[in-house]
């Protein structure tokens, strides 16, 4: 039973998980999911969950809302009980989610294990497109189901548009006998309110009178027989649909025992994607599986602690060492390092990602835990008498291959006592051969750990400046309990604390105050230790912060500089012009030499002109007409050639504008993917134009690459460079389609991008 790792927190991770899955049978399969120790079922667990956070890293994704049970439904069927419409609509619902997540699972690696999952799935289209012939949405039969049903409801129509003619007509012909002039219908037949004085002068069937007691609801005798067509057609209707319904019900029970399978391969699939999607998130990972029984843990943090308060460590347990002992001081994280290496042995063995940056798990056979406060008051048993018998089970059945976590070992009795019982537990447990994690603040097991070669002493970290546990963990370390220091912080009379360490420095043996100044100069070089990663960090931060300014300063010089070739440009051009005008004005004068002089000027300047703007191929110019960027690959006389992204077109040469030379940039790749091509591609701060050559340049590589579809993360902004992106992907040939990323792909700041594939690029 999960309960006996509920110390370790291990529902509270499963509810989290939880939150991500829409499929209530999902839910209850991952909180109802047992530990399993056996070395298949974890290697099956731990390789399922890897491949589908592979996937996820490469931005593919499974959706699994709108999933439900059809069990019921199913054995309705197989009973041969005719189902309705709603629930042959909601198999059809769900035969179509069926069909989609295969067809999804299709696009991935045929050696991937978990498509064996969708491999399994069968699709009954033949049956399934019968049911949607027949059904609408909102599971109603149409009217066209069957040619029969077809035909009555046509007479139906006819019968009942000839009904109302008719009864037009009779209002029209006898108002006079109506108190009102309407038809009404009593019993699904149409009736009319006649006043009483000429009720009998139309024969046929009263059904009432009405309010006033004036009038009565008649059938003229006239109106009977069409009444009765309509009524015998509607029983003819009604007795198709139900052979219909019939039918599909008994089409539907043939493919009954495959569909319930294939709600079963689903909900393993959602809760292998669940279990991916929590490790997505806390950009968590898959640990490997060891055949020894040594774990190493880099980077390892607690799931359940803020992550911008949680304190990474690295946890290992390496030969000749048997187990470890924490010490240290009081709230000072023994027991978060001791939940945290628990806790992510029992993820791995489910599947579920744990947080750090690599980590090696081994297989145990069995994890035994004693943690915090075991009093029962049912059963009369103290704090201590809770731990002996829990300690007690425990020894009885662990072997070399059991792991036991053992939170402050021995506690709430007379301490020279419980020193001596815990003594005696870490020697059995040591004769028993299981590897072990206990924490202590005894100096006995102490000094015990420290004489012994198979034991890692080690401590967590006290700042012994400011009196705060820094959660920092130590191998080959002790640590004080550091009680009297922590004291100090609270008691207002200081003589007491001075009192403390009189009557401590009394009891303390030679061996204890060794041990104590051991502990102390390690926390003293512990402490110079995470000063001096203090001072690198923020040497590194700087170096990061003066690279930052110096890539913006370079950027904001290209802007400035574009910019005041421009305003320069515009000021050559407007100086011309308001020159070109004055020497027009001169030239009014009628002056021969002058204008003689003037002409050799302009013919000057049109030479410069030419000189100046004269293209030649590899020249990167722009297109005025629909403003795209292209480079002349050649000229002739006044076409140019211009290579648009692969697109060849001709376009005058007075058409064209000369463009600067682009500046390449290093295209920011922010991708976790596997593949020699990156998944992603960011153009976050990219000018428009830039930004359109640094997309196509990567998807090109991509779709060379066959990939299905990559990220192209472009933020929000004022959205201008969104939609130049979003116009260029339409013209492109090996585009399939676009949309905005789901919600842990970045939303509308992301476009997905999907390529065709071989077939659709030939076609």
């Amino acid at each position: 039973m999960t309960e006996r790792y509920s110390n370790l927190d291990l529902d509270i991770i499963k509810k989290q998980i939880c939150k991500t899955v829409p499929v209530k049978e999902a839910q209850d399969f991952i909180m109802s999911e047992e530990v399993s120790f056996n070395p298949l079922v974890i290697r099956k667990n731990a390789s399922e969950t890897a491949e589908a956070l592979k996937l996820l890293q490469e931005n593919n994704t499974v959706s699994f809302d709108g999933i439900f049970n059809v069990d019921e439904i199913l054995e309705k069927a197989d009973k041969n009980i005719i189902l309705n419409g709603i629930e042959l609509k909601d198999l059809l619902v769900f035969h179509n989610h069926c069909e989609r997540i295969k067809k999804q699972f299709e696009k991935y690696p045929e050696d991937l294990s978990i498509r064996d999952y969708s491999d399994s799935i069968e699709i009954r289209k033949d049956i399934f497109n019968r049911v949607e012939r027949c059904v609408d949405n909102n599971g109603e039969i149409k009217e066209d189901a069957s040619d029969e049903l077809s035909r009555l409801y046509r007479e139906l129509n006819n019968c009942e548009k000839d009904l109302y003619n008719r009864a037009h007509s009779f209002i029209d012909k006898h108002g006079d006998s109506l108190q009102e002039l309407s038809v009404y219908l009593r019993n699904d037949r149409i009736t009319f309110l006649i006043k009483n004085s000429d009720k009998n002068k139309y024969s046929g069937y009263t059904y009432g009178t009405s309010s006033s007691g004036l009038a009565s609801y008649v059938e003229p005798a006239s109106f009977i027989d069409m009444n009765n067509r309509k009524l015998s057609l509607k029983q003819e209707i009604d007795d198709e649909i139900e052979r219909i319904l019939r039918e599909l019900s008994y089409l539907v029970s043939s493919v009954s025992e495959a569909y319930v399978h294939n709600f079963e391969s689903l909900l393993k699939l959602c809760v292998i994607f669940a279990k991916a999607i929590y490790g997505y998130r806390n950009n968590g990972i898959v640990a490997n599986l060891s055949e020894n029984k040594y774990f190493d843990f880099h980077d390892l943090c607690h799931p359940l602690i803020d992550t911008n308060k949680v304190v990474s460590n690295s946890y290992r347990l390496f030969e000749p060492y048997q187990g470890i002992v924490i010490s240290g001081s009081n709230t000072g994280g023994k027991t978060v390092s001791l939940k945290a290496i628990g806790l992510s042995i029992l993820l791995t063995y489910l599947g579920i990602p744990i947080i750090a940056s690599a980590a090696e798990v081994p297989f145990y056979r069995n994890i035994y835990v004693d943690i915090d406060d075991n009093q029962s008051i049912q059963d009369s048993l103290s704090t201590f008498s809770a731990h002996i018998s829990n300690i007690n089970r425990i020894l009885n059945v662990a072997d070399e291959r059991c792991m036991i976590l053992i939170d402050e070992l021995i506690s709430g009795t007379d301490p020279k006592e419980a020193q001596a019982i815990s003594l005696a537990i870490m020697d059995r447990i040591r004769e028993i051969g299981s590897t072990f994690i206990i924490t202590t603040h005894f100096d006995d097991i102490k000094n015990y750990s420290y004489k012994d070669d198979k034991i890692l002493l080690s401590s967590v970290g006290f700042n012994m400046d400011t009196l705060t546990p820094t959660y920092h963990y130590y191998e080959d370390s002790v640590g004080s309990s550091n009680a009297i220091e922590i004291a100090s912080r609270y008691f207002d009379d200081q003589s007491i604390i001075e009192r403390a360490r009189y009557y401590l420095d009394l009891s303390h043996s030679e061996e204890e105050e060794l041990l104590d100044k051991l502990s102390k100069e390690i926390e003293e070089n512990v402490i110079a230790k995470e000063k001096l990663k203090e001072a690198e960090k923020q040497l590194q931060e700087l170096k990061t912060e003066y690279s930052n300014k110096l890539d913006e300063f370079e950027k904001e010089k290209d802007k400035l500089k574009e910019k005041y070739l421009h305003e320069l440009n515009e000021f050559i051009d407007e100086t011309k012009e308001k020159a070109l005008e004055k020497l027009d004005s001169i030239t009014e004068k009628k002056d021969e030499k002058v204008i003689d002089e003037i002409s050799q000027l302009k013919t000057v300047k049109q030479k410069k002109e030419v000189r100046e703007h004269v293209f030649e191929p590899g020249d990167n110019v722009r297109i005025k007409d629909n403003e795209q960027v292209g480079v002349i690959t050649s000229i002739s006389k006044d076409k140019a050639t211009v290579d648009i992204r692969g697109l060849t077109v001709k376009v005058d040469i007075k058409d064209l504008s000369l463009m600067p030379k682009i500046k390449k940039q290093e295209t920011k790749i922010v991708t976790k993917s596997y593949k020699r091509v990156p998944s992603e591609v960011n153009l976050v701060g990219e000018r428009v134009e830039d930004g359109l050559v640094i997309m196509e340049e990567y998807l090109d590589k991509a779709n060379a690459a066959h990939m299905s579809q990559v990220k192209v993360i472009h933020g929000i902004g004022t959205g201008t460079l969104r939609t130049a992106l979003r116009q260029r992907l339409k013209k492109l040939s090996y585009v399939r389609s676009f949309r905005d990323g789901d919600f842990y792909d970045g939303g509308s700041a992301v476009t997905i991008v999907e390529f065709k594939d071989g077939t659709e690029r030939k076609a």
